[in-house]
Formats: C-alpha cells, sequence, structure tokens
C-alpha cells in the first residue's frame, strides 16, 4: 500500500504511561507537546490502559491499526503491564478457581497470598518469548508497510516506592528492555529511547513510582523531539 500525499503520520500506540491522570492534564503529556511543536505532523493516538503487545498482534481487533492509517513513524510505548511481576498467572489454574470463589472468601484468599507470596516475572501476563514474538511479527509489518522510523520508549526504570510493591520489578524491566535492544540491532529503522530512568534524576519523574509526572512526560517530549527533527533533515 502506497502512502498519500497529505501530512506525514505518526501513529503512537500505549498504554496508561501515555494517557493523562497520575498528576497530569492532557496538556502535560509527551504527545500534546509533540502536536504543538509539530504541526505538520498527523498524529494518531491509540492508547489504553492495561494493554500489552498483545495489542499489536490481534489481528481484526480495534488495536490492529498498522494497515489502515500507514503512517510514517510509529512510537511504541508499550510493556510495563508485560513484565511486571504478579501474584497469579493471569491465565492460570489458580486464577480460574478464584474468579468462581464467592466475594467473600476470594478476598481472604487473595489477603492470604499478599501475606505469603511475592510478585514474581514467571508470572508476567506476557512472556519475554511472547513479548518477543508479537514485537517481531509488528516490525516485520512496519517494514511491508514501508515506516520510515520505529521509535521505542523503553519501560521506565522504577522509583523504591514501586521496588518496594513488587521487589522483582527491576529484573523484569532489564529483561525487557534488553528484548527492546536487540530488536533495535536487527532492524536499521529501529531506535530504543530510555527517558525514564529514575536513577538519573535527583528528583521523582514519576508520580507513583512508575506513572510518569509532567517532569517525566517532558523527558520523554525532549527525546522525541531530538529524533524527530533528524527525521526532518
Amino acid at each position: 500500500m502506497q502512502k498519500s500525499l497529505d501530512r506525514k503520520r505518526i501513529l503512537a500506540i500505549g498504554d496508561s504511561l501515555a494517557l493523562p491522570g497520575h498528576g497530569n492534564m492532557y496538556q502535560d503529556t509527551w504527545y500534546y507537546l509533540l502536536k504543538q511543536k509539530y504541526p505538520n505532523y498527523d498524529f494518531i493516538t491509540v492508547f489504553r490502559r492495561g494493554v500489552t503487545t498483545n495489542i499489536l498482534t490481534t489481528a481484526g481487533e480495534e488495536f490492529d491499526v498498522l494497515e489502515y492509517y500507514i503512517p510514517n513513524i510509529v512510537i511504541l510505548q508499550l510493556g510495563i503491564v508485560d513484565c511486571a511481576p504478579r501474584l497469579f498467572k493471569k491465565n492460570g489454574v489458580e486464577k480460574l478457581i478464584l474468579n468462581r470463589m464467592p466475594e467473600v472468601v476470594k478476598n481472604n484468599y487473595i489477603a492470604f497470598v499478599k501475606k505469603h507470596r511475592v510478585r514474581h516475572s514467571k508470572r508476567a501476563e506476557v512472556s519475554p518469548d511472547m513479548f518477543l514474538n508479537n514485537l517481531n511479527l509488528y516490525l516485520m509489518r512496519c517494514k511491508k508497510n514501508n515506516v520510515s522510523n520505529i521509535i521505542i520508549i523503553a519501560i521506565p526504570f522504577p522509583d523504591e516506592r514501586m521496588i518496594k510493591i513488587s521487589p522483582n520489578i527491576i529484573n523484569s524491566v532489564n529483561l525487557y528492555n534488553n528484548i527492546y535492544n536487540k530488536l533495535a540491532k536487527s532492524y536499521k529503522n529501529v531506535s530504543v529511547i530510555y527517558p525514564l530512568d529514575s536513577r538519573l534524576y535527583k528528583h521523582n519523574i514519576f508520580e507513583d513510582g512508575y506513572h510518569p509526572n509532567q517532569v517525566g512526560h517532558n523527558a520523554i517530549f525532549f527525546e522525541l523531539k531530538e529524533i524527530l527533527n533528524n527525521c526532518q533533515k
């Protein structure tokens, strides 16, 4: 399919980290700032809370939008929901039984588990292999549709508030970000940026440990701006 001769299109796909909320208004978000900075681009945003990279491969569903828009540039902000260590495996037998329990019994069981179990990456919603497969399939489609640049916003390196809740989160973030890095080496038009690393800032960039606040959104905006400036040259 061939791109039309209208304004260049940027398709941005992301989870709750891209959305307003967590102390941010719409005008604080990185994509609002980009739209103001680059009125010559047509921005298409597909964001929803709680989504994983599975949305990139669900043919015929609402998120499978690449071939409909044929963007010049794709920005992805996904991964925290994929990799987050969990108390329960989403589609595991325990979760199925839990969902059939009476509400009181269910709540007591969850409270018991929280006291005696640590969130673990082996119960992550999307396994590392599936994460890699999802992205590989999507990047191949981008190549087929002549997307010139794919910019991946790496999974945030959380601060101590998130680490306290989920001690294994650091290993998971590193593991899945390394998959992003591997893909960037395999595809010439893929770049990975790391604007949300709490270790690099003296002040908070997160509202709650991993959702970016205004400072965090500004950090994303500035890194994306550098890439888009180069795209226009």
